[in-house]
C-alpha cells in the first residue's frame, strides 16, 4: 500500500519483523472481520409482516370478542373474563408444538380466504363452561395427554364451536362475508396440518382469566400468513366501499322513511310596517299582487314552484319545477 507521495507506509525492516512474528505465532490480537459470527436469514421471510393489516385484524378481534361474550351469556349463561387477542406472527412449528394436549383442535375453511385455519379451544375453557353450567366453582382440572373428552364435554365443544363460527363471521362482515366450514376435529395438535413447519401463521389468542390466574386457558384463532396476505388490500381498506356504502344508504333510507315533514305553500308575501301591523283588526282586507307561482317549502326550505288550483272540492297544488336556492 502506497501513501499519497508514493512512499511505502512500512519500511522493509518493519514488514520483515511482522512476517517473523506471524511465523513464530507471536502476533497477538484478532483480525478484524475474520470469520465473524453470522446468522442465516431468509430474505423472503424477513419481508413477512402484517403491516397495516394488523389494524384490521385487531378490529376483527375486538368485534369477535364482543359478539362471542354476548352469545356465551345468552347460550351458556356464562360471562367469561376474556381478553382481546393481539395478532402475532410466528412459524407454524413454533406454535403447534406449544399447544396443550388434549385440546379441541378444529380445522376449518374460511371461504373466500385461501387455505385452512385453526380454532383451538384449551381444555380449561371447556371445563370452566361445564362448571359454570352446573353451578360449580371455576376450578382447574389437571389432565394427561391420553385423556379424551367426555360426551358432556364434547357437547360443550359443539356449542362453543357454533358460537365461535357465528361470532367470527359477524366480526369479518365489514371486510368480507366469510363462510366457515369445519373440516376436521382432533385432540392432538400434531394432527392439524394447515401449513408447513417453516410457514408463518397469524395467532390470535383470546385468554380466559380464571380465579386461579396461574392456570392457562384460551381460545386461539390461527390463520396462515399467506391467506391474509392475499386479502391485504381488502383488509387495509377497512371496509368494502361499494357494499358498505349501499348498506349504509339502505339503513339511512329505512331510518328516515317514516320521518314527518311539514309542507308549507306560500301564495304571496306582504310587506307591512309596525304601525300598519298594530292597526290590523279582524275583518280587515289585505290587498296584494300574488306572484306568478306559489312556493312550496318543506321544513322552511323552498323546494318547488307550483300553481294553486282546485281538485274536486279541495284546494290543490300542482308542482311545476324545482327551486334551487341557497341559504340566506
Amino acid at each position: 500500500m502506497m501513501s499519497e507521495k508514493e512512499e511505502p507506509l512500512l519500511s522493509p525492516e518493519e514488514l520483515s519483523a511482522i512476517e517473523d512474528m506471524v511465523a513464530e505465532g507471536k502476533f497477538e490480537g484478532e483480525t478484524f472481520g475474520y470469520n465473524p459470527d453470522a446468522e442465516a436469514i431468509s430474505i423472503a421471510r424477513n419481508e413477512e409482516n402484517l403491516g397495516a393489516s394488523s389494524v384490521a385484524i385487531a378490529q376483527i378481534n375486538e368485534r369477535f370478542h364482543r359478539f362471542f361474550r354476548t352469545r356465551m351469556l345468552t347460550e351458556l349463561d356464562y360471562n367469561p373474563r376474556l381478553s382481546v387477542a393481539e395478532p402475532k406472527l410466528q412459524q407454524y412449528t413454533d406454535y403447534i408444538h406449544n399447544v396443550s394436549s388434549p385440546a379441541s383442535i378444529n380445522v376449518v375453511e374460511l371461504s373466500p380466504l385461501k387455505g385452512e385455519a385453526l380454532f383451538v379451544i384449551h381444555p380449561q375453557v371447556v371445563f370452566s363452561c361445564l362448571d359454570n353450567w352446573y353451578g360449580g366453582q371455576l376450578r382447574p382440572l389437571e389432565v394427561n395427554d391420553e385423556r379424551g373428552f367426555t360426551a358432556n364435554e364434547n357437547a360443550v365443544i359443539d356449542t362453543l364451536c357454533e358460537l365461535i363460527f357465528k361470532s367470527m363471521s359477524d366480526a369479518w362482515a365489514p371486510y368480507v362475508d366469510i363462510n366457515i366450514k369445519q373440516l376436521n376435529r382432533d385432540i392432538n395438535p400434531l394432527f392439524a396440518n394447515i401449513a408447513a413447519d417453516e410457514e408463518s401463521v397469524v395467532v390470535n389468542r383470546f385468554e380466559l382469566r380464571l380465579p386461579d390466574e396461574s392456570v392457562e386457558a384460551y381460545i386461539d384463532a390461527v390463520y396462515t400468513y399467506q391467506s391474509l396476505n392475499l386479502q391485504r388490500d381488502l383488509l387495509r381498506s377497512r371496509m368494502q366501499t361499494h357494499d358498505a356504502d349501499q348498506k349504509w344508504a339502505d339503513r339511512l333510507e329505512s331510518s328516515i322513511s317514516d320521518v314527518d315533514f311539514k309542507v308549507f305553500v306560500s301564495g304571496g308575501v306582504l310587506d307591512v310596517s309596525v304601525d300598519e301591523l298594530s292597526k290590523l283588526a279582524v275583518g280587515d282586507t289585505l290587498a296584494f299582487d300574488p306572484p306568478e307561482k306559489a312556493e312550496v317549502k318543506v321544513n322552511g326550505f323552498p323546494l318547488f314552484s307550483a300553481d294553486i288550483g282546485i281538485s274536486g272540492s279541495r284546494v290543490a297544488v300542482k308542482l311545476e319545477e324545482t327551486i334551487l336556492r341557497g341559504e340566506n
